[in-house]
């Protein structure tokens, strides 16, 4: 596989988003392969959009990540 297809495949083959050769947990266990992650940045994003409801627009979890 090339580095460029490599790079744009990365977040798609490993679901929790992480940079890590490591084996998921996900692929570990057969019945946690139909399971979504949610993503602990975004979810504290969320978390903290909730409390500062005039803030909302002034920061993405997608920005951070990509």
């Amino acid at each position: 596989m090339t580095n460029k297809k490599q790079a744009k495949t990365r977040y798609t083959n490993n679901p929790d988003v992480l940079d890590t050769d490591k084996e998921s947990i996900f692929d570990k266990h057969e019945d946690m392969k139909t399971v979504d992650p949610i993503p602990v940045e975004e979810l504290n994003e969320k978390v903290k959009d909730e409390q500062h409801k005039s803030k909302t627009k002034d920061s993405s979890a997608t920005d951070k990540r990509y």
